[in-house]
Formats: structure tokens, sequence, C-alpha cells
């Protein structure tokens, strides 16, 4: 079970005052189970809509693993993710009862629709240019990344010389593609870019 203080980022906003005394780990719709990976676990958490913080509202339940890599369950571990799961919806249909309109009111209806055909080729846009950008300034890059102190002084730097966010730039360089800087690609991106500015 999750051992973790109160929720972030769109899971439900902390307040809702409960009807008797209650541990606040059984508020919490987060539960992780151990899988057939050494050292990986299945993390399942609840959400107010499909995409977090945007999307469509209501009660979800996102799995992701603790690793980022696929996950894969031996098959006397499937009564855990069960339960996990069951254990999750349980208590983000509870919190959504209380909390999930208003939250979906403030946050989650103000946000654009990631599933809107113009975000998503916003975003695709966005995602290639950055990637291109990198490419442009790949010295540049390398030698921030290398001579930082920090994770956080590197993405501070490199966001002001690539002109892009923060989150863009860690987002983009977490699982940066080195293949996409061969000149094929690069060909085959800056065409992309030209058909999506259309």
């Amino acid at each position: 079970m999750h051992d973790g203080p109160a929720l972030t980022r769109g899971r439900y906003r902390p307040g809702m005052p409960p009807a008797e005394p209650i541990d606040p780990r059984d508020l919490d719709p987060v539960v992780a189970v151990e899988t057939g990976r050494r050292g990986q676990q299945l993390v399942c958490e609840g959400w107010f809509a499909s995409h977090a913080d945007s999307g469509t509202p209501g009660p979800h339940v996102h799995l992701r693993t603790s690793d980022g890599e696929t996950p894969v369950l031996r098959t006397d571990q499937l009564p855990a993710l069960v339960t996990a799961l069951t254990t999750v919806a349980e208590r983000i249909e509870r919190l959504w009862e209380t909390d999930g309109e208003q939250y979906a009111a403030d946050v989650v209806l103000r946000s654009r629709d990631p599933q809107d055909p113009r975000v998503i080729r916003q975003r695709r846009r966005e995602r290639l240019s950055l990637v291109q950008a990198v490419r442009d300034n790949l010295a540049d890059v390398m030698r921030l990344l290398v001579e930082a102190s920090s994770t956080d002084e590197a993405l501070v730097d490199i966001a002001a010389l690539l002109d892009v966010d923060e989150v863009d730039v860690m987002v983009g360089l977490a699982r940066f593609d080195l293949l996409a800087l061969t000149r094929p690609a690069t060909e085959r991106r800056l065409g992309l870019l030209a058909e999506l500015e259309e």
C-alpha cells in the first residue's frame, strides 16, 4: 500500500472532511503492487479526469510503472492487482462524490482537451520543434548538460537556450532518441513540421 502523504497533481484537492476519523492512507487512491520484474512496481492511481488535469471528467484509474517500462506480472500476482484496482476505484469514486465536480469545474473543464485534434496537432508540432531545436543547438545543449551541477540547473539553462518551457525540456530529454538527430530523420522531421504549419 502507498504510505505517502496527501495526493498531488490531478487526483483530488485536499480538504475533504471525513464523516468520522479515517486513516489518511485509506483515503489515498494510490496503491502499488509488485510485478514479475525485479524492483518494478505497478502503480494504480485515481484521477479526476482521463488525463489527470484535463480530458474527460470523472473518476478514472491510471496505471504506470515505477521505472517507466512495460509491466509484466506473474499469474500469482494477479489477485493483488485486482485488489489494488478495486481499492483505488472505490477510493477515487468516494473522493469524486465530495470534491470531483468542483475540481472538474475549476481545473479540468478549463484545460485544453488532449483529445482535441487541434491540441494533438499542436503538441506534435511542439515535440518535433523541440527535437529540431536540440539538433540545431546540440553542442551547446551537451555543454550545458555535462557542466550542470544539478538536473534543475541543466533544465533551466537548456530551456533558456531553446526558448521553451522547462517542463517540456524535462519530458523531451528524459527519453530523447539520439537517432532522431540523423540526417534522414531530420529531413523527415522538417517535412512534417512544414506540413503542420500549413
